[in-house]
């Protein structure tokens, strides 16, 4: 998904993926970025102190937010559950956050 969206004129620079390794260290992060080539950024949360903010959700987990012109933002999808159809997940945030 990040390949397309860095592939396309009309959303490259609009939308940011990033991970975040739920209880792994920055050595378990980077090892994983490095095996699967990761080409986003991944965040270490060894300490769960991420995961407990956004509710402790279990993983995979898909929140996806709106930066407002004014500088606020806004919730546009929140999902747990891995994507089986990259391009049916990719045209549905992409729906749901207005770019389409």
């Amino acid at each position: 998904m990040y390949r397309k969206i860095e592939s396309d004129i009309r959303f490259k620079g609009k939308i940011k993926l990033i991970g975040i390794g739920v209880g792994n260290s920055s050595l378990e992060v980077g090892y994983f970025k490095k095996t699967y080539d990761i080409p986003f950024p991944l965040f270490a949360d060894g300490d769960f102190s991420i995961h407990k903010k956004v509710g402790a959700v279990r993983t995979p987990y898909f929140t996806c937010i709106r930066i407002k012109s004014d500088g606020s933002h806004e919730v546009f999808y929140s999902e747990v559950g891995g994507a089986k159809d990259a391009d049916q997940l990719m045209k549905k945030l992409l729906e749901n956050s207005g770019l389409l």
